[in-house]
């Protein structure tokens, strides 16, 4: 028995192109933040080093 091809509404491209548009802002979104949150962790160990060698020094 062969198999009825599918067929897309003719938005369907367009559809898909803005699913995919959305899925990569989301995830720059997302790399954005986590590297803003690492950023924010090294400066705040390097605080912590350089009070501790204040303190010591």
């Amino acid at each position: 028995m062969a198999k009825k091809s599918q067929e897309f509404p003719g938005n369907y491209p367009s559809l898909l192109i803005k699913v995919k548009e959305r899925i990569r802002s989301a995830q720059y979104a997302a790399l954005k933040a986590v590297n803003k949150e690492l950023v924010n962790l090294y400066w705040d160990i390097g605080r912590l080093i350089a009070e501790k060698q204040q303190a010591e020094g």
